[in-house]
């Protein structure tokens, strides 16, 4: 990091936010933004290889969340199988029918080409094993941790959109070869019990095969019980989960804080960080594998994996944990780890500092000994350590640096990961754009990339025209005051010219320049390491060359006999009276020779000290103990009373003395909102304004914001409250909120805050307006270009919270739900008649339009079913509304064949149907009935049925629509009744029903041997029977004493001939059927026999 040629190789455009971590597969980097857009670029060039399209992303203004705007698409980070080559994603896309059905998808992408892999996407649905009742819900649920890759499964978390419920936290499971998901597990027992799986984005984290570590944000925490006994709610949780036989997931050891509740009151999530898993070489005997854990309320906590430590399980009630310092700034992300140099644990302060944390196998424990010189801002990332294995000085600690909630003027920078004095060296930075959230750079090869909130992705490194090639130089130990020599070689990649050689202090070098040297030649530098004191320093040996500069890493260890402490000093800040703060510090031997400990002095006062080595300790050269110190005073002043104390441990070959102080505070925080609404009053469509309110501590004691959730849509803050910012007691601040409307609608939002004051989440409400009339009046063209011309009324009010106001060509009527439209003329006037938006046809939702057959206007109103006025010259206008308006828009409305309504939707005499008439020549109608449906009936087949009574006749109701009969001859409608209307173009219309028509339909209707009917069902001139004539001179006759029989052909011409039912014969009692030689007919009194041999047609009486 020395080499001045490292530095910016590429940017990269991409549609769409890049939250998640950008991820480098075999030359690839493989980049997702949040409109749904995967990109696989060149890791050198940038160079675009592949793109793919998941499909429209989803609209966080469903839910009015600003944690992320606009959309989400992609904002886990993915995960690659390199024994495949295949790349995971997961994507939530806006393909269902509106944005409150949207689908989560698991993708599988061929790294090189972005083809999507066989058995995918994956569509995230059902129910969690654990729970079944708590489905999966796709439209809350947020999928922000990162990928894992498990045992051939790929695992994913999820949480919500700004604890926008229901909602509860999820991992679910699927096959990375199959695509089939294999689980699906809830933190929480109820759909609304919350304990979302968020973690800033860190990502789901293994320490061995089948076991599984996440933490957990607000919701229903557990009671205080045993790490190995999980109960069935595990908010604010780090929670370990095994992998069953059969794919299902089982919880198996949980850590919740003690004082859960409180943080559950102050949305002091302890999910807001992830955990990292330490390598098996950092376990001891007693804890073989340990995890580290830090959420909003910036406590570091030291777990063993094998038993979490439950809740409450420590002494007095507390917590039982491996080890615990701060509590320092928040952490909204994850620790990172580097193994060499004993080994340092690096986190990332909301609103402070990069801090490191020496690991110590006494305890084990960790303990904070130096801190970047600046701050972070809120969203800044969390660390990458880059490094060649554990080799010291070959490391680098990588971070994006933010300035704030919006990401403004952010960097990529790199330190140096073993702090000098207390401080971690910052050895690179350069400028990014514009920040996503919690960015985190993905390193590979010698290169570092970042994605960022403007739709870009940077790559970092050397080009591979370095003037000179180098290597790091470690010079080992030396003892203060004394010096260590040795000679660096350095090869010429081009002929070039050394003008000069330079040595960072306590580095030195002496070379005579210029020296001019050919492509492969070597050049022998003198250099030189001479400590001005214990511990580790590093510096550049840079050369000014003729064709640019070049540069190397030097690292050594100064030593010195006797004791030393990292951190130096502890500074425990302000703390409240009745509250506890935890640091360490670490006593180690500088020397080079083993160090026995001699005695200990504990600080006194309101400071204590634990786990004190013993007299006779003997530390080996370069070993070290860890001391924890507790600073909890018990009186202070509302301004703070400082106090001091010091730690002194003594050895065979000196002391050393540590300093600690503190300050306590008496009191208690106070957030106050001002106000508490927020009135923008009337805003027009297209404008802006922004106003502001307080967000003070009217507290005595500092106040840290652990929860800010700015509105989204047309209520937006370009400069948002940060979490994790601190307000001393009396302070305030003023948060801005800009009011844009879209449309014509009154808006309502809230900006949700929660400080540490134990008072829960507060709300500022928001509430706008526009005059959507006026504006949609202005749209129009006004009183000169719209042809509504001048108002003759005020706005007045109108039922269900709408407006309206008249004008001399209209009206424009509003509602919420439908917005402004114009109504007109006597399309208008019928709407007032009936009511206007107090009718059964509620608002417009149309303005008046002309018909598609250009003859006609309409307008449409918002009646759940269905309604609309329609007007012509010749018809006037009339409404028509629910069933029957959805059988005429079905039937191609006055395009269809019906024409236009003739009347408004009636009440039908009998009073229990409806209908409404329509402007075909020879008549139209339809008609409902309740359980029946609507139904059109015309033409001749409606004349008819009008002749017989409409429904009061023995028709009843249509049953059908007018249809074609199967023949295609003909037409036909059924009716309630058992019975139907049949017409053909030689037969005209009949009425046919109740047992004869029920004769007719088994005989085959039309295509039987009957054809279609040519009278009315009819009384017999006996006064008994009833009967139907047909087409094929046949016909069917019943009476009360005889079944409905057919009869047709030469029998029925015989019957005839002696005189029909007043025959002696009488009424048929059977349908002509076969005998040997024959067809017969029976009847009340005979039969009719044909016979085949000679044709004759016999009569013959009983």
């Amino acid at each position: 990091m020395s080499a001045t040629d490292f530095g910016q190789l590429f940017w990269a455009s991409v549609d769409g936010q890049v939250y998640a971590q950008p991820i480098v597969a075999n030359g690839v980097v493989v980049t997702a933004t949040e409109n749904n857009k995967v990109y696989g670029l060149d890791a050198a060039t940038g160079v675009q290889r592949w793109r793919v399209d998941f499909g429209p992303a989803w609209p966080v203004s469903t839910v009015s969340c600003g944690d992320l705007v606009p959309t989400v698409g992609v904002t886990a980070t993915p995960v690659y199988d390199p024994s495949t080559g295949t790349v995971y994603l997961t994507s939530k896309v806006n393909d269902g029918p509106d944005p409150q059905h949207p689908h989560w998808y698991l993708h599988a992408l061929d790294a090189k080409t972005g083809a999507e892999r066989a058995g995918f996407p994956t569509t995230i649905k059902g129910s969690p094993t654990n729970n079944p009742n708590v489905p999966f819900n796709p439209m809350t649920a947020m999928q922000r941790p990162g990928l894992l890759l498990l045992d051939g499964v790929v695992y994913a978390g999820f949480a919500s959109h700004c604890d926008y419920t229901p909602y509860v936290g999820y991992v679910i499971g699927v096959t990375a070869s199959t695509g089939v998901q294999t689980t699906m597990w809830a933190t929480e027992a109820a759909a609304s019990d919350e304990g979302g799986i968020w973690q800033s984005g860190a990502g789901l984290v293994s320490d061995g095969s089948g076991r599984i570590i996440f933490a957990t944000g607000n919701g229903v925490a557990p009671a205080p019980g045993p790490g190995n006994d999980p109960p069935q709610t595990l908010g604010e949780s780090v929670v370990r989960l095994a992998v069953n036989g059969d794919g299902s997931l089982t919880p198996q050891s949980f850590f919740s804080p003690h004082d859960n509740t409180r943080l559950n009151q102050d949305d002091a999530d302890l999910g807001s960080g992830g955990p990292m898993a330490l390598p098996s070489n950092f376990g001891t005997s007693a804890h073989p594998r340990l995890v580290v854990e830090v959420g909003k309320d910036g406590r570091i906590y030291l777990l063993d994996a094998d038993n979490l430590g439950g809740a409450g399980q420590g002494a007095n009630g507390g917590d039982a944990v491996v080890g615990m310092t701060g509590p320092f700034q928040g952490v909204w992300g994850r620790p990172g780890l580097w193994g060499g140099d004993g080994g340092y644990v690096y986190v990332v302060g909301n609103n402070g500092p990069l801090r490191a944390l020496k690991y110590s196998a006494s305890g084990p424990s960790l303990t904070s000994v130096g801190t970047t010189s600046d701050n972070f801002g809120y969203t800044s990332g969390s660390p990458v350590i880059t490094s060649t294995g554990t080799t010291s000085g070959s490391a680098l600690v990588w971070v994006v640096y933010s300035t704030g909630p919006n990401g403004a003027n952010a960097q990529l920078r790199a330190y140096d990961p073993v702090p000098v004095n207390g401080v971690l060296k910052m050895r690179y930075s350069a400028p990014i754009g514009t920040a996503v959230k919690f960015s985190v750079p993905a390193t590979d090869n010698g290169r570092v990339y970042v994605g960022t909130r403007d739709g870009k992705v940077l790559g970092f490194g050397r080009p591979t025209t370095a003037p000179l090639t180098t290597k790091p130089y470690d010079f080992g130990s030396a003892a203060v005051g004394t010096t260590e020599s040795a000679t660096v070689t350095v090869t010429a990649n081009q002929n070039l010219t050394v003008n000069g050689v330079a040595a960072d202090a306590p580095f030195a070098t002496s070379v005579t320049t210029p020296v001019t040297l050919t492509k492969g030649q070597t050049l022998n530098v003198p250099i030189s390491y001479t400590p001005t004191t214990w511990g580790a320093s590093t510096g550049s040996l840079t050369f000014h060359t003729s064709v640019g500069d070049a540069a190397m890493d030097l690292h050594g260890q100064g030593t010195q006999p006797g004791l030393g402490a990292t951190p130096a000093s502890l500074d425990f800040g302000p703390v409240r009276t009745g509250a506890a703060k935890e640091l360490s510090v670490n006593i180690l031997n500088t020397g080079t020779t083993s160090e026995t400990i001699t005695g200990v002095t504990p600080p006194t006062g309101s400071f204590s000290a634990s786990s004190l080595p013993a007299a006779g300790t003997v530390l080996a050269a370069g070993a070290s103990v860890t001391i924890p110190v507790t600073y909890e005073p018990t009186t202070g002043t509302d301004t703070g009373l400082p106090e001091s104390s010091q730690l002194v441990v003594s050895g065979d070959q000196g002391s050393v003395t540590v300093p600690v102080t503190g300050t306590a505070l008496t009191g208690q925080p106070q957030l106050t909102l001002d106000p508490s609404l927020v009135d923008y009053h009337t805003v027009a469509v297209g404008q802006s304004v922004t106003l502001s309110f307080t967000v003070e501590n009217t507290g005595t004691v500092p106040l840290t914001i652990t929860k800010a959730k700015a509105p989204q849509g047309v209520f937006f803050s370009t400069d948002q409250l940060a979490e994790g910012q601190v307000i001393p007691p009396g302070d305030s601040l003023q948060q801005k909120v800009t009011f844009q409307p879209a449309d014509a609608y009154p808006a309502t939002a809230v900006y949700e805050i929660t400080g540490d004051d134990g008072q829960g989440a507060k709300t500022v409400t928001l509430q706008g307006n526009t005059d959507p009339i006026t504006d949609y009046y202005d749209k129009l063209g006004g009183a000169r270009g719209s042809v509504l011309s001048d108002p003759v009324s005020a706005e007045y009010d109108t039922p269900g919270g709408g407006k309206a106001q008249d004008f001399r060509g209209g009206s424009i009527y509003w509602s919420a739900a439908t917005g402004p439209h114009v109504v007109m003329g006597d399309i208008l006037a019928k709407y007032k008649s009936i009511g206007g938006p107090g009718s059964s046809l509620g608002y417009p939702t149309t303005d008046e339009t002309g018909t598609p057959d250009g003859v006609g206007r309409y307008n449409h109103f918002s009646r759940s079913d269905g309604a609309s006025i329609y007007w012509t010259p010749n018809t006037g206008a009339h409404f028509i509304q629910g069933a029957i308006r959805a059988k005429w828009a079905a039937m191609g409305w006055e395009r269809g064949p019906q024409g236009y309504p003739i009347t408004d939707e009636l009440t039908t005499p009998d009073g229990v149907g409806k209908y409404n008439h329509f402007s075909r020549a020879d008549g139209a109608s339809i008609y409902w009935y309740p359980g029946n449906g609507a139904w059109s009936i015309q033409g001749a087949i409606r004349a008819k049925w009008a002749a017989l009574g409409w429904e009061t006749g023995p028709m009843g109701y249509p049953t059908t629509d007018e249809s074609g009969t199967p023949d295609g001859v003909g037409r036909y409608n059924h009716f309630t009744k058992s019975a139907s209307i049949y017409w053909t173009p030689t037969t005209g219309a009949w009425s046919i029903h109740g047992a004869i028509r029920a004769k007719w339909a088994a005989t085959g209707w039309e295509q039987g041997p009957l054809g279609y009917p040519t009278t009315d069902e009819s009384g017999t001139p006996d006064g008994v029977g009833r009967y139907n004539h047909f087409s094929k001179a046949g016909s069917i006759y019943w009476s009360p004493s005889t079944p409905a029989s057919a009869i047709y052909g030469l029998i029925r011409q015989k019957w005839a001939s002696l005189g029909w039912e007043r025959s002696a014969l009488g009424y048929p009692t059977s349908d002509e059927y076969g005998i040997a030689g024959g067809r017969r007919n029976d009847f009340v009194h005979g039969w009719i026999t044909f016979w085949f041999s000679n044709g004759a047609v016999v009569g013959t009486y009983k």
